[in-house]
This record gives structure tokens, C-alpha cells and sequence, in this order.
């Protein structure tokens, strides 16, 4: 069965997750058509950062800078992919479409980028994975690009159905980040691929502009003195999520947690996240 995955950089893990329990030895990253140098080059650079962290993920190892040999990684675009199906005869694989980090900041565009996305891999795939919740969208127009897809598309959802808002709801499940902030609503939260992306505190305000300065207010993004201001007036604590004791023990992934939380005078809370909610919507997928 060939998988296709559509994902927020942010979601590594949980793709990890998703190529250990499916088992293939084919990966494939995709790559825009060849006529455009500039994204061709944007798509390099996202996929090697996103694959260059996806050893512990596909191993369960300390981290490499290499996938296992034995699962062979290619990057190509969807021709390039099609055309190595039929002639090696595969009949397993993961194509996998990572989107850049920032599309978070611009719901309008995520969701045209998913739905071309989605358009491009149904020519190949049997169904496909959203790595992605709203992220600022309304699950109105999500459902939406999700049903006119011309492939089954599954998504992590809650236990009513409903998609997550973020990624962090999939991570830690819609009940349990709820919770976080019910017990102190100023809470910022810091993944390992997130922190593993995006070191300087500064760099991570821009980033998450999206969520703290209003979801589509994106021209806050060049106030610093303004995202500096909501960060010592709102926040409080910083949560720190865990997957395994590889991640608590992580040094790089410490001090940058670390950082982040003196230069804003933030506790630091351990939490453990799961790849749960999007081994489920792998699950659905089989089932289609």
C-alpha cells in the first residue's frame, strides 16, 4: 500500500511513528516539479531538515545523521515517484510532503497548499495522512479540502471526531492541553522538533506569532517589542514535551528550553506527548 503523508515540519515523530508501524523500505520525499528552481531548492532544504531528525523516529536509536540503511530515501517529484513504482514494481512505500513552518502563520494559504498537495499525490497514493489540525482554519473548510480529494484523506481527530485545533492537540490530545491551561492559562508549549527547528527565543516568538498575537494578525510579527510584551504580560510557564526518556535526557533540547524560559522568566513543566492520535487516523486509513 502506498501512504501519503502531509505534514507540518513540527510532526516528525509522529511520521516516525507512522513509517515504523507501517513497515515500508521505501520513503519518498516529495519535491516540487523541476521548472521552478527556487521552490525546488525551499523543498531541499525543509526535507533534509525534517529527515535529518527522523532517525531516532524510524530506529528508535540515538539520533544519526543518516535514516537506516536499510530503508532506502529518495526525493522526487510525483513523476519521478510514479515512474520508480511501476518500473521496480513497489508495492509499499511513504511519500511524504513536508510544508515549511511558517504556513501555520497563514491559514488561507495552508489550506490551498494542502488541497494542491492532496490533488498531486492522488495519482499514486492509496490514502492520505494530514499531519496537520485547523491550525486557523475553520473545520468547515478543512472537511471541505478533505472531501474533495479524489483519495481517502485521514486526520487526527478528538473521541467526538472533531479535528484537532493544533498540532499540539495531537500531540498531547484536546482534553489534556485543556487541561494545561485550565491549571495556568499562560502556558507556552515546546516540542522537540520545534525546538530542534528554531533555538533562539526570539525566533521562536516569530514563529508562533500566529497563536499569541491573534491567529491571523501576522504584521505583529515584526513588532518585537510588542511579542516580547505579550510573552512577560501572558506567559508564565513553559511546557516541555517529552516522547521518551531519549527526549528528557536530550542536552541540546534542554538548553533550548532552558533559554527560552530565563529570557522570559518562565517555569518549566515536563509533559509526555504520544504519537497516539496519528497512529489512529493510520489505523482509519487501513480501513478504508
Amino acid at each position: 500500500m502506498h501512504i501519503g503523508v502531509i505534514t507540518c515540519e513540527i510532526l516528525r515523530k509522529e511520521i516516525g511513528a507512522v513509517i515504523r508501524r507501517a513497515g515500508v523500505d521505501r520513503i519518498f520525499f516529495l519535491l516540487p516539479e523541476p521548472n521552478n528552481l527556487a521552490l525546488t531548492i525551499l523543498a531541499k532544504k525543509v526535507n533534509e531538515r525534517f529527515s535529518s531528525g527522523l532517525t531516532d523516529e524510524v530506529r528508535g536509536t540515538k539520533r544519526k545523521s543518516n535514516l537506516n540503511l536499510d530503508v532506502k530515501v529518495k526525493e522526487k517529484t510525483i513523476a519521478g515517484i510514479a515512474n520508480e513504482i511501476r518500473a521496480d514494481e513497489i508495492t509499499d512505500s511513504v511519500i511524504i510532503h513536508v510544508l515549511e513552518l511558517q504556513l501555520h502563520d497563514y491559514p488561507d494559504k495552508l489550506l490551498v497548499e494542502i488541497a494542491a498537495s492532496l490533488k498531486k499525490m492522488s495519482a499514486i497514493v492509496d490514502f492520505v495522512i494530514l499531519g496537520y489540525g485547523l491550525c486557523g482554519s475553520t473545520a468547515r473548510d478543512m472537511e471541505r479540502v478533505i472531501e474533495e480529494a479524489a483519495v481517502p484523506v485521514v486526520i487526527p481527530r478528538d473521541k467526538t471526531g472533531a479535528i484537532q485545533n493544533n498540532c499540539i492537540e495531537i500531540i498531547l490530545g484536546k482534553e489534556k492541553v485543556q487541561a494545561l491551561l485550565q491549571e495556568e492559562s499562560g502556558t507556552f508549549f515546546m516540542t522537540p522538533a520545534g525546538a530542534a527547528l528554531i533555538k533562539e527565543p526570539q525566533l521562536i516568538l516569530d514563529s508562533s506569532v500566529g497563536i499569541m498575537a491573534g491567529n491571523r494578525n501576522r504584521s505583529a510579527a515584526s513588532d518585537t517589542r510588542r511579542i516580547v510584551k505579550i510573552m512577560e504580560n501572558h506567559y508564565h510557564r513553559v511546557v516541555k514535551i517529552c516522547y521518551s526518556e531519549a527526549d528528557e535526557g536530550d542536552i541540546e533540547y534542554r538548553k533550548t528550553v532552558d533559554k527560552f524560559a530565563s529570557t522570559f522568566g518562565l517555569e518549566i513543566k515536563n509533559v509526555w506527548g504520544s504519537s497516539k492520535l496519528i497512529l489512529e487516523a493510520l489505523d482509519v486509513g487501513w480501513g478504508v
